[in-house]
């Protein structure tokens, strides 16, 4: 389950549904068992997953988002939260087994960490086989104290009727085309030749878009490394940079910048981009880094700007390269 969703702002479509969830959840008006359906793409795990946060969490905002700070918060992002027990098939289109089940029940009873109770993850409910539906029914008719367990559906109909029944059900709504393109707009997707039928999944245009993203970003790195290794020109990796859009590619200098400053002080992984990186990093040191961190950070501020853009990433490319040949000096 990828938890940094669960801090995330709430999607625009979703708003209306979450306005009624935050409320149940305040008023503590949430059943044992919730189904959380919605076609593929219009968000529903991310939604299901700021759900579950907002559960765990000890000191909820305003609008009933997780407070991402809490002990509770700060182990669910780090995806090791004691409360939480999860129900996926043991291999990916497989089914979940009458196995599965009884060990996610067991585990349910367990007594929780902390007061907020514990939670049951399952996804996708799609997967429960027959029996292992039936197995499950016994735990949602009498669950424990304090616990909820949360189900995600692609196919609410492919679901037993006893399971759905003793559910409540929230739908996650398709997006509205208008909304849908300004957002793709502000996550630099270019949905201009998106029909309004796909523009009610936006995530799945994000997802098909996804290839050719990754191809970019691994373009970067290899840039990155190859910069770091005095083998490219700060001006030619520049150029392949710049006219990207901007967000994306601050996200991707931010996290690049952040994994330099965390080799520096850690040392060396397994993965072999990763090693290449740590030990870059090890030449460079911490007080180069932080240094060029501050760089990086302005060019963030910068991205609205009316600033010579193409000069903007030119500069920052120039002062690593530039930190890097200091560094190798005699």
């Amino acid at each position: 389950m990828t938890q940094q969703a669960s801090t995330m702002p709430i999607l625009p479509w979703h708003a209306p549904l979450w306005r009624h969830v935050a409320a149940g959840i305040r008023d503590d008006r949430v059943a044992h068992g919730v189904l959380i359906a919605g076609t593929p793409g219009v968000g529903k795990r991310r939604f299901a997953r700021q759900v579950v946060a907002a559960l765990l969490c000890r000191s909820r905002a305003d609008d009933g988002r997780a407070c991402g700070a809490c002990a509770g918060c700060r182990q669910f992002a780090a995806g090791t939260h004691p409360d939480i027990s999860r129900l996926t098939p043991e291999d990916k289109g497989k089914t979940i087994k009458v196995a599965q089940v009884r060990q996610f029940s067991h585990a349910l009873h367990l007594t929780p960490q902390y007061e907020t109770g514990r939670v049951g993850w399952i996804d996708p409910a799609d997967a429960l086989s027959i029996s292992a539906a039936n197995s499950l029914l016994k735990t949602l008719e009498e669950p424990p104290a304090g616990c909820h367990i949360v189900l995600i559906s692609d196919r609410v109909s492919s679901l037993l009727p006893t399971i759905r029944s003793r559910c409540q059900l929230w739908t996650v709504p398709a997006a509205d085309p208008a909304t849908a393109r300004e957002w793709l707009a502000e996550q630099g997707v270019d949905a201009s030749q998106e029909d309004d039928d796909r523009l009610r999944s936006p995530l799945a245009v994000i997802a098909h878009q996804g290839d050719e993203v990754d191809q970019l970003l691994a373009q970067w790195d290899k840039d990155l490394l190859r910069l770091l290794a005095r083998r490219a020109n700060p001006v030619s990796v520049a150029e392949r940079a710049y006219e990207a859009e901007r967000r994306l590619w601050v996200d991707w200098l931010y996290r690049r910048c952040n994994d330099l400053m965390r080799a520096s002080l850690v040392g060396q992984e397994d993965d072999t981009a990763q090693t290449n990186l740590a030990r870059a990093a090890q030449r460079l040191g911490p007080r180069r880094l932080e240094a060029w961190s501050r760089r990086v950070a302005e060019v963030a501020r910068m991205v609205d700007s009316n600033a010579d853009w193409r000069l903007v990433v030119e500069s920052v490319f120039i002062e690593l390269s530039q930190q890097v040949a200091d560094a190798t000096q005699p």
